[in-house]
């Protein structure tokens, strides 16, 4: 993307947002146990859209009358020397469309000086304890009275524009997703028994390693897939089980994918495993089918709960009204999350902003068990990017407590359901673009259907 992107985004964000002064902060480089040695830097990804630099300590202020400057440090000779020759402040501005630099160290006093006259200082939520520390220096103000002062018209203003993305970061995020497939397919060759969870994480990240890209988080690849965030990759593969891997590359402008898969160890599927591995599946074609501009991702929620309900009496662990059941919210011991959420620069998009960008105004998370966890509610709009991944998990510790509490006897076959202590957990999801008609599955497509997966594993 062009200088041209980032100004224009600007300018937009600026006609939303007319009055006051913008500050958008990056990051910088944190240290893991000394100053020297820090982690990896990720950029702030509201800096990555209305800058693009992916470079630390860089700050970007935009005043009232729409002039803008580009706060950082010029590169030293020490930084040539342990860095190699780094781009110059007069460099990135012209890569951001900026043309006004300062030196980093001006910034506190030229907040100030706007907040003596007058002038708003607009700033988005802190999501980490050095940029609250950040803002409080820069504000002068009390640590812990700096989030209460972010501006709800700029986060509007934000959710609002980075939640349509545009044909170029679609294709990043096919991009991405390119770089996922061939991860995947690394993945299943090396997911055979006696192998560890650590080993399938190795060959999951070298291609992404090998092209030079980044994982959009930590991935989740695990024989124990009935834990959602499992991320321990301490267990051994063996015979009969089910690997649930949930991964994603970024793109080279480090926009996200995510992708769930949960393929069969032996190569093949056991009879029950491809019964609810079909139930599951059924889910998310039913779910993604229903994507469109005149749902809501509520509603998209609710098909995909209901077919999962309905395939679930099929196979005997739930019974009764199936319609009943999911307004009881009854599913839920099995998927006690929501089908989805948004995705981009992040791989749940801006959810450092709160429920302003999954929930419209006035309208809150449901305090149902299970439904309290969609991310995303709000009516689909034609450039919104989503996830769709619903999962049917068996949880011993879940399945005991709602026994022990007589949840949902009307509803669930509690006699059935030792017979699956031990099953694990299956999850499928994919990236799906909202279009003016409908919707596309993005990306080259990573197999499945459960005779592509058995295809691959044999």
């Amino acid at each position: 993307m062009d200088a041209q992107t980032y100004s224009d985004r600007r300018t937009s964000l600026r006609s939303a947002v007319p009055e006051g002064a913008i500050l958008i902060l990056g990051n910088t480089l944190l240290p893991k146990n000394y100053v020297d040695n820090h982690f990896p830097l990720r950029q702030d990804s509201h800096f990555l859209y209305y800058v693009g630099v992916n470079q630390p300590d860089l700050a970007l202020l935009i005043l009232p009358d729409g002039s803008e400057t580009l706060y950082g440090n010029q590169p030293t000779l020490d930084d040539f020397v342990w860095c190699g020759v780094l781009p110059s402040m007069e460099e990135h501005g012209r890569d951001a469309g900026v043309s006004a630099t300062c030196p980093l160290s001006d910034l506190r006093d030229h907040v100030s000086a706007l907040a003596k006259g007058g002038t708003e200082i607009r700033f988005l939520p802190p999501y980490s304890a050095h940029r609250q520390l950040w803002l409080a220096n820069l504000l002068d103000q009390p640590v812990n009275a700096v989030a209460d002062g972010a501006s709800a018209a700029l986060v509007q203003a934000v959710v609002d524009q980075r939640s349509l993305k545009t044909s170029d970061e679609i294709a990043q995020i096919e991009e991405a997703l390119g770089v996922t497939a061939q991860m995947y397919r690394s993945a299943l060759a090396a997911a055979k028994p006696g192998a560890t969870e650590l080993e399938i994480v190795s060959a999951l990240r070298m291609p992404a390693t090998q092209l030079g890209r980044d994982l959009a988080f930590q991935p989740i690849v695990s024989v124990r897939g009935e834990i959602l965030h499992n991320t321990g990759y301490s267990n051994r593969l063996a015979e009969g089980d089910l690997l649930l891997i949930d991964s994603g590359a970024e793109s080279m402008m480090q926009y996200a994918s995510d992708i769930t898969r949960t393929f069969p160890v032996s190569a093949t599927y056991s009879d029950t495993q491809r019964e609810i591995y079909t139930v599951v599946l059924n889910a998310q074609k039913a779910a993604i089918e229903a994507v469109s501009p005149e749902m809501t991702n509520r509603e998209v929620h609710m098909v995909g709960v209901r077919t999962l309900a309905d395939g679930l009496k099929d196979v005997g662990l739930m019974k009764g009204d199936v319609d009943e059941a999911v307004a009881a919210g009854a599913h839920a011991l099995f998927m006690p999350h929501g089908i989805g959420h948004m995705m981009g620069l992040d791989v749940h998009d801006m959810e450092d902003l709160g429920d302003v960008v999954g929930y419209p105004e006035g309208e809150e998370r449901s305090k149902q068990f299970g439904l309290g966890f969609l991310r995303l509610a709000k009516r689909l709009e034609p450039g919104f990017v989503i996830t769709i991944e619903p999962g049917v998990y068996f949880n011993p510790a879940l399945v005991d407590r709602w026994q022990e509490d007589g949840l949902h006897r009307d509803f669930i076959a509690y006699d059935k359901l030792e017979a699956y202590t031990g099953f694990g957990g299956i999850r499928i999801e994919d990236d799906v673009l909202v279009t003016e008609n409908g919707h596309r599955v993005l990306g080259p497509g990573i197999p499945k259907e459960v005779a592509e997966i058995e295809g691959m594993a044999g």
